[in-house]
């Protein structure tokens, strides 16, 4: 087909046109790409309706006619429509870098609903071209490099599927997964369905080939309406197989449940996929791609993952399957230094039996027991009460006792100012941890210090994104407590800001009190070894202390004796012990400690 040419190629062949141009002194030269958008901005801005700080722009045939110069230039440097061009040029001014939520740009179009649909056509048309981004909540931006290329006067293409290798292949997945939202699903599949077909060569095209996921050279049945093929499976067991890759390309773990996928499907597709599945009527599963999980032996019809074969044939171009790296928070047991810790007779008897319950030679045991009962076989335990009285540290002294690595949930990483991702990184976390206790011969114990950040009290009638990004997190702990197939310990000072919901899901709930005087006497005795027995009682009495205080006293000793050259008096403890207590003017006040 030959191609359109634009109105200034038309008047240049046109001799009376030229010689018109010529006597008048014009020139028909190309205006640079920013000036093309900036004329496009101008002669759309509409004045009528502006009112202070606030633009509203005319998108019509109008605009087209008195800027078709400008529009084709942009429109062919970006292989897009005129219309489109001048919906891009709206669009970049009103969001200025950021973004701009549809219905604003409805508003500053000053378009009515019916008429902002086919707009909306256009704006998915410049997603495709990656020129802009459109989130599940409508949020429209462009992106940095379609901007600072046009700071250099450059258009921005969108990068070529040809001459992929595994490795870019499995990288702009991560990418287009990670920037993923629900309104953009589909640009997804239709990207990784085309790096694909485009790359036969590569493992993962081999591999999705032979197993009659997207075969080699298959073509869509309908590119307008339909994201199916001819003879590949349709789409949705397409998008589940990429996003195991997925997940075992940039997690290092693919074992899951279909929560995980619920957010790639519409409801009905969900609803289908899981009711073929448990029918055994998947092509995953009757080509043999898919497994059913297997935890400590058994299988486990609830969770899935890619079989290893599979694996080894998707990933055969960059090393094969890898092993596992350290799960992040991990410590090893064997790294735990032994510390002597001293308790009331009540918490020493409730530490004493959860350490023989999680000793290697009874856990087994008991689960099998409680398995075959038809209970849960998870262990959730709550330490709780005043700070400094050794909850942490228990928790530390029975991974070291009962031989089980320590998987420490870091709060602040979790909690992210980003919308939906701190719910993310939640799911993230316990499913890391589901595989590390897959994998390890003795179960790991995760560990929440400070649980109240985060087990905090639901709030009813949540309106405001930090209310509801908190409910959403401890639903989702709420959920995972209750599946749990592991040992989860959390700690905390401040049992009242814990939501109700959570005290049914602990088994063990064990509270640590500032220690009896008798308790104490020992915690002096063990931290400062040369104090006598007349000195640590009486210490132990004159001061409320808990061990974590007792343990800052000592330091301080310890301090002064390396400056001073000589040890402190016992005149000069207490001096220490009065210095450790808060003003008596601040003893009415909350007190959080850590």
């Amino acid at each position: 087909m030959e191609k359109k040419k634009s109105t200034k190629e038309i008047l240049a062949s046109m001799p009376e046109c030229k010689n018109l141009i010529d006597d008048l002194g014009l020139e028909l030269k190309k205006k640079s790409l920013l000036e093309c958008f900036e004329e496009v901005i101008e002669r759309a801005r509409n004045r009528e309706y502006g009112r202070g700080y606030d633009e509203y722009f005319s998108l019509d045939d109008k605009l087209i006619a008195a800027k078709r110069f400008e529009l084709e230039t942009i429109a062919e440097e970006y292989g897009i429509s005129e219309w489109q061009a001048a919906l891009f040029a709206i669009v970049l001014e009103l969001s200025k870098g950021d973004c701009i939520s549809q219905g604003r740009l409805a508003e500053r179009l000053k378009t009515s609903f019916i008429s902002y649909l086919s707009i909306e056509k256009d704006l998915r048309e410049l997603e495709k071209k990656f020129l802009i981004k459109i989130n599940r909540r409508g949020l429209i931006s462009v992106s940095n490099e379609v901007i600072e290329l046009l700071r250099e006067n450059k258009p921005f293409h969108k990068p070529s599927y040809e001459g992929l290798s595994t490795s870019i292949i499995l990288s702009k997945m991560n990418r287009l997964f990670n920037d993923y939202e629900q309104a953009n699903i589909k640009l997804l599949l239709e990207e990784v369905d085309n790096m694909i077909l485009s790359n036969p060569t590569t493992s993962i095209a081999k591999a999705a080939d032979s197993y009659h996921i997207l075969i080699e050279g298959d073509e869509i049945i309908d590119p307008e309406n339909s994201y199916d093929y001819l003879k590949s499976m349709n789409k949705n067991e397409r998008m589940l197989f990429y996003a195991l890759i997925y997940r075992y390309d940039h997690y290092n773990d693919d074992e899951c449940d279909w929560w995980d996928f619920r957010g790639f499907f519409e409801e009905y597709e969900f609803d289908s996929m899981q009711a073929n599945y448990k029918e055994h009527r998947l092509g995953l599963q009757r080509m043999e791609v898919i497994e059913y999980a297997n935890i400590d032996g058994m299988s486990v019809k609830d969770r899935f993952r890619l079989k290893a074969e599979v694996k080894e044939k998707i990933f055969a171009d960059v090393g094969g399957v890898r092993d596992r790296a350290p799960m992040a928070g991990l410590i090893e047991y064997g790294t735990i230094d032994t510390k002597a810790l001293f308790y009331d007779d009540a918490v020493q008897k409730q530490v004493k039996t959860l350490e023989s319950i999680l000793s290697q030679e009874r856990f087994p045991e008991i689960r099998e027991m409680m398995e075959s009962k038809g209970m849960r076989t998870g262990f959730a335990s709550l330490f709780y009460g005043a700070p400094g009285t050794g909850k942490t540290e228990t928790v530390y002294q029975l991974a070291k006792r009962t031989g089980r690595d320590l998987i420490t949930a870091d709060v602040t990483k979790i909690k992210s100012y980003w919308v939906g991702e701190s719910e993310k990184n939640i799911k993230d976390l316990f499913r890391k941890y589901r595989s590390c206790v897959k994998e390890s011969k003795v179960t790991p114990i995760l560990l929440f210090n400070e649980a109240d950040a985060i087990f905090g009290i639901r709030m009813e009638g949540a309106d405001r994104a930090v209310e509801k990004m908190e409910n959403s997190i401890q639903n989702i702990i709420l959920q995972e407590m209750e599946n749990l197939d592991g040992i989860l310990i959390a700690t905390t000072n401040l049992t009242q800001n814990l939501d109700k919901a959570f005290e049914r899901r602990f088994l063990y709930k064990i509270k640590f009190d500032i220690p009896s005087v008798e308790v104490k006497s020992r915690i002096w005795q063990s931290m400062i070894p040369d104090l006598d027995e007349e000195h640590t009682r009486k210490l132990a009495s004159m001061f409320n202390f808990s061990g974590g205080q007792i343990e800052n006293v000592s330091r301080k000793k310890m301090v002064q004796s390396i400056i001073t050259g000589t040890e402190p008096s016992y005149e000069e403890m207490v001096e220490f012990c009065r210095e450790e207590t808060i003003e008596d003017s601040r003893k009415s006040a909350n007190r959080i400690g850590f």
